[in-house]
């Protein structure tokens, strides 16, 4: 793991945080290309002349419906994306692994569980603090040179996982990262099924979220606790732990899980600045459609460096790999 900066066509950096896939148990080939590393944005994306940007003491962007993120991200060039689900999982398993679950701004503008842990809160940012203002506690390794602002602060849109009438379907393979087409129709939505090939939905009711081979008889919309979503009637495939859409077995945080089953329903994850212990990394709210903007939702880019053309020492504004004016 190292930081590094891309410039971008008007100079202007992106801190980026990049790693190898075997750092986060990513493919090591997307669409038949050799990856060299993923890079995610340190920080959630501010924009700047409608430019997303992933730079410190920045008000965070928001008030983006998801494909207006997934948008703004793809803008910058190839290899850029809105940082997918499957790359947000690998940070929040990584943090578990090594007991770094990132904490941040959980109760406007100080973590409710560290109070003595804050951010800078900005004017007309109701509880929001300022991108990567907040102490190295507040990333996902505990170190300055983590990635920031996971938990808390704003929620942030994660491509490549939807839910359809509760069934849940994926863009496999983080092909997400890769330019692949996400719009409603898209045919590389594909459902994750159990070893049977039995497709999974996940089922509202009772105040609970259960995981079941047949479709919900009744739409409806709740959240629980991540740790007790309940997958006792199905064979959990290991793929939606690795996903962080199902908890394992060390997992016992107080992070919620939300979901609509009725129609499409897009994700965003790590909870905003209020309701405490609800936030966290593996946080995740699938209530909404991809049309839904809100004051509390924004995004953060991610981009792949692929071993065949991209140097990132000498990285031109097409990211073609030859040498960049000076």
């Amino acid at each position: 793991m190292t930081n590094k900066i891309i410039y971008d066509a008007k100079g202007r950096p992106d801190i980026m945080v990049a790693f190898t896939p075997e750092e986060l148990g990513l493919p090591a080939t997307l669409r038949g290309r050799p990856v060299k590393e993923y890079m995610i944005a340190k920080y959630p994306f501010t924009l700047i002349e409608g430019v997303p940007y992933s730079l410190p003491f920045q008000q965070p962007a928001t008030g983006i419906d998801f494909d207006t993120a997934v948008r703004l991200c793809e803008s910058k060039g190839p290899g850029w994306h809105l940082i997918t689900n499957d790359e947000w999982a690998a940070l929040a398993r990584q943090s578990l692994a090594n007991g770094t679950l990132p904490r941040g701004n959980t109760c406007n503008g100080s973590s409710h569980s560290h109070p003595e842990e804050s951010g800078i809160k900005f004017a007309g940012g109701y509880g929001k603090t300022l991108t990567g203002s907040g102490p190295a506690t507040w990333s996902h390794d505990h170190t300055p040179e983590g990635v920031m602002d996971l938990t808390g602060n704003v929620w942030e849109w994660v491509g490549g996982v939807r839910f359809l009438n509760g069934q849940l379907q994926v863009i496999p393979d983080n092909g997400a990262a890769a330019g692949a087409d996400q719009s409603r129709r898209s045919p590389e939505w594909t459902p994750i099924c159990t070893p049977d090939g039995d497709a999974i939905h996940y089922i509202v009711e009772g105040g609970g979220i259960r995981l079941s081979t047949t479709p919900p008889e009744d739409t409806d919309w709740d959240g629980t606790r991540f740790a007790d979503l309940d997958g006792d009637q199905i064979d959990v495939p290991d793929k939606l732990i690795e996903l962080g859409l199902y908890p394992s077995a060390d997992f016992t945080g107080d992070d919620f899980f939300w979901l609509d089953t009725d129609g499409e329903r897009l994700a965003y994850r790590g909870g905003s600045w209020g309701y405490g212990a609800n936030r966290g990394v593996f946080a995740f709210h699938g209530r909404h459609p991809r049309s839904y903007v809100a004051a509390n939702i924004g995004g953060r880019s991610a981009f792949v460096c692929f071993s065949d053309i991209c140097d990132l020492d000498h990285l031109t504004p097409d990211h073609t790999g030859e040498e960049a004016e000076a």
